[in-house]
C-alpha cells in the first residue's frame, strides 16, 4: 500500500518548470530514494509534498487522503517530519531545547491544564523528556544535550536534527541529504539509525548526492533531471539505467 502518492505534480519558478509532472509512489513501511543532479527538481519536490510550497498542477495523497492544500503545520500533525539541506534548528539553543520543541505538538495536556492541572503537565512533561533522551541517545547526543548547536561539529548537528524529527515519531520521514558533512564511521551510524526506524515503522522518503548510500539503504530508487522522472526501480536496477547514466556522467552510456 503506497503511504505517499505524488500524481502529475507541476511546479514553475517564473519561466523555469522546477518540476515537470512528476509522479511517485512511497509504500509503507519502504525506504526509498529520490537522486538526481544539482538543479534536478528534488529539493522543490520535498517543499511540495511538506507543504512549504503549493504544486501548480497534480496531487499529493497521505494515507489516501488529499494533502496538496494543507499547510506544513498540518501535515506534521499527520505525521510528516522533516529534515533540511541547511540545518532546521535553532542554532543558538541547546539540543534538548530543539528536540523538546519538535515535541511540543506532543504535549499529553492543554493551555488550560498548565494553569489548573500543573500535575497533568509535570507528567507530560517528563514524558517529553524521555521521549527526547532517547532520541539524542539513538544518534549519541546524550553528552551534547546542554550544549548550543552552533558550538557542535555540522555532522552532530546534522545528528540533533536528525533527532528532532525522529523523536515525533513521524509515519514518514522526508530527509534531504542527511549525509552531508558525515564521515564513513557517521554514515555507518545513520544507516544502522535508518534501519532500526524501519524497522519500528517509519517510512523514509530521502535525497542525497551520495549515491553509493541511496543504493545502499533503498528499496526503491527514482531519478529526477531538470524537473522530469527520468527513472525508477529497484537500486540495481536504476544504477544500470544508461540514462541514469549520462545524466550523472555527462556522456552517454555505451552498451556492452
Amino acid at each position: 500500500m503506497s503511504l505517499l502518492e505524488v500524481r502529475d505534480v507541476s511546479r514553475s519558478f517564473g519561466g523555469v518548470r522546477a518540476l515537470d509532472a512528476v509522479s511517485l509512489d512511497v509504500e509503507e513501511g519502504s525506504v526509498v530514494g529520490l537522486i538526481g543532479p544539482n538543479g534536478a527538481g528534488k529539493t522543490t519536490l520535498f517543499n511540495v509534498v511538506s507543504g512549504l510550497l503549493l504544486a501548480d498542477a497534480g496531487s499529493v495523497r497521505f494515507a489516501g487522503d488529499e494533502i496538496g492544500r494543507l499547510s506544513p503545520h498540518r501535515r506534521a500533525a499527520l505525521g510528516i517530519g522533516r529534515s533540511f539541506q541547511n540545518l532546521g534548528l535553532m542554532l543558538d539553543e541547546t539540543v534538548a531545547f530543539n528536540v523538546m520543541t519538535a515535541l511540543h505538538r506532543s504535549a499529553p495536556y492543554t493551555g488550560p491544564d498548565v494553569l489548573l492541572r500543573p500535575w497533568l503537565r509535570n507528567r507530560g512533561d517528563r514524558a517529553l523528556e524521555q521521549r527526547c533522551a532517547w532520541a539524542l541517545q539513538r544518534f549519541g547526543l546524550l553528552a551534547d544535550r546542554e550544549r548550543r548547536v552552533r558550538d557542535l561539529s555540522f555532522a552532530r548537528a546534522r545528528f540533533a536534527e536528525l533527532a528532532a524529527v525522529t523523536a515525533e515519531a513521524p509515519r514518514l520521514m522526508l530527509l534531504d541529504e542527511p549525509t552531508t558533512g558525515l564521515d564513513l564511521a557517521e554514515v555507518s551510524r545513520l544507516d544502522a539509525v535508518l534501519g532500526q526506524l524501519r524497522r519500528d515503522g517509519t517510512t523514509i522518503l530521502l535525497v542525497a548526492h551520495d549515491v553509493r548510500f541511496v543504493m545502499g539503504v533503498c528499496d526503491h530508487v527514482y531519478v529526477l533531471a531538470e524537473g522530469r522522472m527520468l527513472a525508477q526501480g529497484p537500486p540495481r536496477v536504476v544504477q544500470a539505467h544508461p540514462a541514469v547514466v549520462e545524466a550523472y556522467l555527462g556522456t552517454p552510456a555505451r552498451a556492452g
